[in-house]
């Protein structure tokens, strides 16, 4: 083209430069400079070789006189570094644009992976687009895209999409093997496509649970506190009239077995109602970091007192003196101190009670071990409910205070337990 445009005075030498630019954008950065070389050696050899030799009859267009040879070679000189600084400018600016959509791609990726939904970008055939690994995990198969995602999904995925892909619904909720599972619809942004939104809900269904059974648990406290006033008074004139009859005249064995009974029931009454208020009351946290070793020591101290406890009962404590945790110091010594409680009135005939801790991963475990009569597997299921209980005194509100005053502190609580081997409690803090 420049040969028949009038080769140094051709107005087509300056595309020279959109080449240049192409090339880096298209190819690599040293590929532009090589697309420059190239420019430079072809320009020169029109400029410089062919100006003086190229018949007028061959140039299609109308050109002034070719300039002498001097200002051909500054010309030559001038485009060869604009080439050049074209490549390396180009070369530069595209490297930075390349660097700043890999980090933008990457990071759009690294935040679409991160979250705890799946998504699934499908056209408007029901085409795979696009999908996280979240989704692939919750739906159990490889979303290829391209395939039909209608085709990939089972029960009880596939019913739920059909609907929200067909218009018919934007949300369902389903259960799958204990879990349950949201997913959500939304049309893309030009209409061409849908993009699903998969959720597992069975965490958050839990939390709605338990703050659910919290604001029953307040009703019930409040209940309670009513209740216990009006047994309470009741109680009273029960146990005062018992006494009256053992400042009576007639002291008869059989005012004497009344009068004791009375005063024994009343009092097993009123322990009933302390218990239950213990269990519906509301505890107030106070959060600062406690030495489990030296806690653990007051526990046992207290236990060796404990009515249950005999000498052929052994305390071990196996916490290192450096664990800590951070919780309420009373409510956390209550909660041993009831598991401890029952414990003993497991090994009435003796036995090993061992307190320790461990640290897995982020985590700390408390233990409770025991080589009591343990508890068959069909109980296990009942032991946190209210007045369950296989031993011959109390009403059942131990273990349930404990679960309460664990959970409190957004903790877990685990047991394990083999009958006439042992019981061990776990609260994973």
């Amino acid at each position: 083209m420049l040969v028949f445009t009038g080769a140094a005075l051709s107005p087509f030498v300056p595309f020279y430069l959109p080449l240049v630019v192409l090339s880096a954008y298209f190819l690599f950065a040293v590929d532009s400079f090589i697309v420059s070389g190239y420019s430079i050696l072809s320009y020169g050899i029109v400029s410089v070789f062919l100006t003086e030799r190229i018949s007028e009859n061959l140039i299609l267009i109308s050109i002034p006189e070719f300039p002498p040879l001097e200002i051909v070679l500054v010309e030559f000189v001038v485009y060869s570094f604009a080439f050049i600084f074209t490549a390396a400018v180009s070369s530069l600016v595209v490297h930075v644009l390349r660097e700043q959509i890999i980090r933008v791609k990457v990071g759009i990726s690294d935040i679409v992976e991160a979250i705890d939904y799946g998504i699934i970008t499908v056209d408007e055939k029901g085409c795979i687009v696009w999908s996280n690994s979240k989704a692939e995990s919750f739906l159990g198969a490889t979303l290829s895209p391209g395939k039909t995602l209608l085709e990939i999904a089972v029960d009880p995925f596939k019913k739920p999409i059909e609907r929200i892909l067909s218009g018919q619904e934007k949300m369902l909720e389903f259960e799958n093997e204990d879990r349950i599972f949201m997913i959500r619809g939304s049309d893309l942004f030009d209409g061409k496509g849908t993009i699903l939104m998969v959720n597992d809900r069975t965490e958050e269904k839990e939390i709605e649970r338990k703050m659910q059974m919290r604001d029953k648990l307040v009703t019930l406290g409040n209940f309670a506190a009513n209740l216990a006033h009006e047994v309470r008074n009741p109680v009273s004139s029960i146990r005062a009239s018992a006494e009256l009859i053992s400042h009576s005249k007639e002291k008869t064995d059989k005012n004497k077995r009344l009068r004791e009974l009375i005063m024994r029931e009343s009092d097993r009454l009123d322990y009933l109602v302390e218990s239950f208020l213990d269990f519906t009351k509301s505890f107030d946290l106070t959060n600062r970091e406690i030495g489990l070793y030296d806690l653990i020591e007051d526990v046992m101290n207290e236990l060796e007192k404990s009515k249950y406890f005999n000498k052929n009962i052994k305390f071990r404590n196996e916490v290192k003196s450096d664990i800590s945790i951070k919780g309420d110091y009373n409510l956390i010594k209550s909660v041993l101190s009831n598991l401890g409680v029952n414990s003993l009135k497991a090994m009435l005939a003796g036995g090993t009670l061992v307190f320790g801790a461990r640290e897995t991963d982020e985590k700390k475990v408390l233990f409770v071990k025991d080589t009591g009569c343990g508890i068959g597997e069909k109980d296990l299921s009942k032991i946190f409910s209210p007045f369950y209980t296989h031993f011959k005194e109390g009403f059942g509100f131990g273990l349930p205070i404990v679960k309460k005053i664990v959970e409190l502190h957004n903790w877990d609580i685990e047991v394990e337990s083999v009958v006439n081997e042992g019981t061990e409690i776990r609260i994973i803090v």
